[in-house]
């Protein structure tokens, strides 16, 4: 035993006796990489299981189809998601609920209808409008709801049916929408800055009766003379102009139609009762236009009560509990209400009690740190063009190595399966950011959509990965459609691989919403075999506009059960 205590000894007498300062440089080196492989080794966001099958596939297909596919929470032999699951106060937890409209969502908001058990909120949801630079004004749900109460009761009054509301996105857009609701008549929601002349050739269409739109924004000489079926106007006029006298009808058309003005109609009913009327019946559907651009011609599609609902429900429902929209979020849409996809979203955001944030900048192509340099959003969503312009704008400022290896770092982190964050080398060397929101670091989660059929540019999976460093925040990227409501599809909020398709193409769009299934039917240049499912993409379920529409374009099935164009 004395023996091997010696050699030992001699063993470690001999190395100290060699050691300088290339030993200490190697076995710091040796230290350190250890030391970063146990630091670097973590558990990814989600089981790498989950991503490699996400849609779940019927058994059997029809000839000349694919298989259906379908949302894992909403699995084959199970009905699909029709609607919000609207509970009355004191309702037991395992009730359904309804599928509920926009009524019900505006009870919600202002606390009417409770929130879910557990969760917090001040007792109402929160509406603010931002203008310009600095201006940012909170509105109180109270005196939301009593303008609700008389813009629904002019506009009932006159005989009102089919309302166009030709508004950039605005508290009076919202406003129109929901006395829509409980006053029963048609809201038609048309893309702002139209030409005049495809203004009236909408109008004409749309066979609107009545118009609600910015002072100024509309010729009404024109419209008068244009659209005969128009009965009434309603100019929501900004305070710097409320001076000036907008109740003047043009010559030629006196009498004809009757010109409103929104400030001084909720003034002169200021001392009015704000209740608005029970639930009588099914309320009204609502009109969307499907345009590539301002101007084009525009596809009509009209939705159901239940398409909204169903397509606000499954977009909840999408996201992880620990991730959805909540009271403390605060929600930016930088995309127009006349989006479905960013109307149900903004819903959803209402519904949950959410602060909306609403920018009448708001646009396919908007500038999104100009958007958000007054007010700090969690929650945004952008067009495909707006993320492709951030993503632009970025990318060109990184110019120095030290950037591009901290960006190099990150990546290697989403690639493993985490979402980034701060350690040490970050704050030594942070990567490049984008500058969104007054508070850096506050934004948490990105919705990006894509315009079936309208030519929109493609967001990649690398662009979508830089787009999470860039922000800080997770991105979903979802397929939309005319006839659908909300989404076709979307992403998992935890799939952050990069290079799932070709750089220069869009990537993938996940898996079904809850409320919809998906196939794929043989076309004239994709046809469906038992190796590769390849055709035009058909949707149908709850919040399909006619139950079932093809979206016109083809799209391909992957390995991993996720949906996109061929």
């Amino acid at each position: 035993m004395a023996g091997l205590v010696e050699q030992l000894d001699a063993v470690i007498a001999e190395l100290l006796a060699g050691w300088n300062t290339y030993t200490t440089a190697l076995a710091v080196a040796v230290l350190g990489f250890v030391g970063w492989v146990i630091y670097d080794t973590q558990d990814s966001d989600t089981h790498p299981l989950l991503l490699a099958r996400q849609a779940q596939a019927s058994y059997v297909r029809q000839p000349g189809e694919s298989a259906i596919y379908r949302s894992p929470d909403h699995p084959h032999g199970y009905p699909l998601r029709t609607g919000l699951g609207v509970k009355p106060p004191g309702a037991p937890m395992y009730t359904a609920g309804r599928d509920g409209d926009l009524r019900d969502i505006w009870r919600r908001v202002t606390g009417e209808i409770p929130l879910e058990k557990g969760a917090a909120s001040s007792g109402t949801a929160n509406i603010m409008t931002v203008f310009g630079k600095e201006g940012v004004t909170e509105h109180k749900i109270a005196d939301i709801t009593k303008e609700i109460t008389v813009i629904g009761k002019q506009l009932n009054d006159h005989g009102t049916k089919r309302v166009a509301i030709y508004l950039p996105n605005s508290l009076e857009f919202l406003v129109a929408l929901f006395a829509s609701a409980f006053y029963d008549f048609v809201p038609i929601l048309i893309p702002y800055n139209q030409p005049h002349k495809t203004l009236i050739e909408l109008l004409v269409q749309t066979n609107a009766d009545s118009l609600i739109a910015q002072a100024g924004s509309v010729p009404l000489a024109d419209v008068g003379k244009g659209v005969s079926s128009l009965r009434q106007v309603i100019w929501t006029v900004e305070k710097t102009s409320r001076h000036m006298d907008w109740n003047e009808v043009p010559e030629g058309i006196g009498g004809k139609i009757d010109v409103s003005v929104w400030h001084q109609l909720v003034q002169d009913q200021k001392n009015g009762g704000a209740e608005l009327p029970k639930d009588a019946g099914k309320a009204p559907n609502v009109v969307f236009l499907w345009q590539e651009a301002v101007g084009k011609p525009a596809e009509i599609v009209e939705f159901t009560q239940q398409n909204l609902a169903a397509g606000t429900g499954a977009l909840i429902s999408a996201l992880p509990a620990p991730h959805r929209f909540n009271s403390s979020d605060s929600f930016l849409p930088a995309d127009s209400f006349t989006n479905s996809y960013t109307l149900c979203l903004t819903l959803a955001a209402l519904y949950a009690h959410a602060t909306l944030i609403i920018n009448s900048v708001a646009s396919p192509g908007v500038d999104l740190t100009l958007a958000t340099r007054s007010v700090a959003p969690t929650i945004v969503v952008v067009s495909a063009e707006t993320a492709v312009k951030l993503h632009n704008t970025t990318t060109t400022s990184i110019t120095s190595g030290l950037k591009k290896f901290a960006h190099y770092i990150e990546t290697r982190v989403l690639t493993s399966g985490r979402l980034p964050t701060d350690t040490l080398l970050t704050r030594l060397n942070a990567p490049t950011r984008a500058s969104v929101g007054a508070t850096p670091g506050k934004l948490r989660l990105v919705f990006v959509s894509e315009k079936a059929g309208l030519n929109t540019p493609p967001v990649s999976s690398e662009d979508l990965s830089d787009l999470r460093i860039y922000t800080k925040a997770r991105v979903v990227y979802a397929l939309t459609a005319a006839k659908v409501a909300g989404a076709v599809a979307q992403t998992n909020i935890y799939d952050y691989r990069r290079g799932v398709t070709p750089s220069n193409k869009h990537s993938h769009f996940g898996i079904p919403l809850s409320c919809l299934e998906l196939k794929l039917r043989d076309s004239a240049t994709h046809k469906n075999t038992d190796e590769r499912f390849e055709g035009e993409i058909v949707v149908s379920g709850a919040s399909v506009s006619g139950g079932e529409t093809a979206l016109g374009v083809n799209g391909t099935i992957r390995d991993d059960h996720t949906i996109a164009y061929v």
